[in-house]
């Protein structure tokens, strides 16, 4: 969208524009279906249009009360009680019942759903064995009533675990675990074979019913998302933007400039292109709208395990040490990004220790692709790397790995760019060799990186199984000792880090805003990347 169209359309509408907030964000919306959601883009809108059980706290990003306005937790830290406020209420007047919450995690419980976070659903106590059983049969299953989920009444939501999962509050607050009504549901439900579905037509306007601070007006697909406040949330007073415009460009320097131009209020990332001058900008104090920070996020790339010659273990750690992090980082990427060698961002979580990771070692990577048969690469036909095509950097990143590999392994890569929701099924379908991706972690706590190599995790593109890997991560979700558990997941990533391979860390990464503050309030860039649209509002 070019400059002059979006400002065609700020100026329709009942709301003058200089009362609106037009927010841009890095990405499209992928979708707008709460369980189905794995993208930062998503997620974001997803917590300004619905409210979980909790939410998370403006400056401390800590769960705090949502629609539950208090909670209970047993002493064997197993069995949570929350208790619904009585004025909760969703964008249609109705009132939001516990019956929502069991409607929705009934949901994202069904094979068929395609939830990719269903997983932490597992936590839940006979939850793994209720989805495991509708996969292998849609007619002949167990009972929901086997799941340790429970409504005694409209207001009482009574949850069961199977072990205790220290993470658990934070989990009520994170889109999949969001309520849906059940109510305006219903004219979009879909039955065949056994198996219940809704048409997506649900996720449009008017048709989406959400209970959180904004309700959907209007969305139009490549172009932009329209939010108004929603009249019934119980928190109205807290919510003083009359009007939010998440808009998306494909280019991110065309974002900048509409930014610059006073089309756009808050850039939601920090354009690749332009980002090792902004970030310097920012530290002479030249720029005050510039807010950069490091990210509870990793640079990584998956490597295709299940085909080909990523197969063999050898040829993926040869990958890994035949790469100059450091040299990656300083002249490709010239933003404040760590070199890291592991999956979770060293000293980010308190109690836990990183491993080590694979060192850079040019001579050992050309010894062991000779031995996994491969001498200076010969019999390695290009591999097929995919990148965002929204993304300069990845591409960027891309050709110089590349060229590293072909100096130092004479192996070659062919580069393929390709649109985000194309990029996605390509690796979820294992169509590539080498995927470049990030990762944001999704609460505190190294499990959010680590379940993403569990065998059978929708998230797990890269296809790598390993029933020791799996033991080990099963065996933490049930320790209660929380430093042996820390313990057994330092183990799991060192397996990945140090030996399997799956993935090969690159950086941690560095993110930010920009935006200015004496005019926008009630955002708080964080570590986390969370912008929580409630508060936004104009100074």
């Amino acid at each position: 969208m070019g400059v002059f169209a979006l400002c065609f359309w700020l100026s329709a509408g009942s709301v003058p524009s200089r009362h609106a907030i037009v927010f841009c964000q890095s990405g499209q919306i992928h979708t707008l279906d709460p369980g189905k959601m794995t993208y930062l883009q998503d997620i974001r809108v997803a917590q300004g249009l619905w409210e979980g059980l909790l939410q998370y706290a403006p400056r401390t990003l800590t769960p705090i009360a949502g629609v539950a306005q208090r909670w209970t937790i047993s002493a064997n830290q197993r069995t949570y009680t929350f208790y619904l406020r009585s004025d909760a209420r969703w964008s249609n007047g109705q009132k939001v019942t516990s019956h929502d919450f069991v409607f929705e995690w009934r949901r994202v419980l069904q094979p068929h759903t395609g939830s990719g976070y269903v997983f932490l659903y597992f936590h839940i106590a006979g939850a793994k064995a209720y989805f495991d059983s509708l996969a292998k049969s849609p007619q002949h299953h167990l009972p929901f009533s086997s799941v340790g989920i429970r409504a005694p009444n409209a207001r009482t939501l009574t949850v069961t675990l199977n072990h205790p999962c220290s993470y658990f509050l934070d989990l009520m607050a994170f889109a999949p675990f969001f309520p849906l009504d059940a109510r305006a549901m219903r004219p979009f439900k879909e039955v065949s074979h056994h198996v219940v579905s809704y048409n997506p037509i649900w996720t449009r306007p008017p048709n989406l019913v959400t209970n959180g601070p904004f309700k959907l007006v209007d969305w139009r697909f490549h172009q932009f998302l329209e939010l108004r406040p929603n009249p019934f949330y119980d928190q109205r007073s807290q919510v003083r933007c009359a009007l939010l415009k998440i808009v998306n460009y494909e280019d991110p320097t065309a974002a900048f400039l509409a930014y610059r131009s006073g089309v756009i209020n808050v850039l939601g990332f920090i354009p690749s292109s332009l980002g090792p001058a902004l970030a310097r900008q920012e530290r002479r104090g030249l720029r005050h709208d510039v807010h950069i920070t490091p990210v509870f996020g990793t640079a990584f790339l998956d490597l295709n395990c299940q085909k080909g010659v990523l197969k063999n273990r050898l040829v993926r750690q040869a990958l890994d040490m035949a790469i100059r992090r450091r040299q990656l980082v300083q002249h490709v990427v010239r933003m404040p990004e760590v070199p890291v060698r592991v999956l979770v961002p060293p000293d980010t979580i308190t109690g836990y220790q990183s491993p080590r990771g694979l060192p850079q070692n040019v001579k050992l990577a050309r010894q062991l692709l000779k031995k996994a048969g491969y001498p200076d690469g010969r019999g390695i036909p290009p591999l097929r790397y995919l990148v965002v095509s929204s993304s300069p950097l990845s591409a960027r990143v891309a050709e110089a790995v590349g060229a590293m590999w072909k100096r130092e392994l004479g192996v070659r890569i062919h580069i393929r760019s390709e649109e985000g929701k194309i990029f996605h099924q390509d690796c979820v379908h294992g169509r590539f060799d080498v995927a470049g991706e990030g990762w944001y972690g999704d609460y505190p706590d190294p499990s959010t990186w680590l379940d993403l190599f569990l065998s059978g995790n929708p998230n797990n593109v890269t296809h790598y199984s390993s029933q020791r890997y799996d033991a080990l991560i099963h065996r933490a979700s049930r320790e209660v000792d929380p430093a042996a558990r820390m313990a057994l997941l330092h183990r799991a990533e060192a397996h990945l880090v140090d030996a399997a391979i799956p993935a090969i860390p690159l950086f941690q990464m560095s993110d930010g805003m920009i935006y200015n503050a004496k005019k926008i309030g009630g955002i708080r860039p964080n570590f986390r990347m969370m912008t929580l649209l409630k508060y936004i509002h104009r100074r």
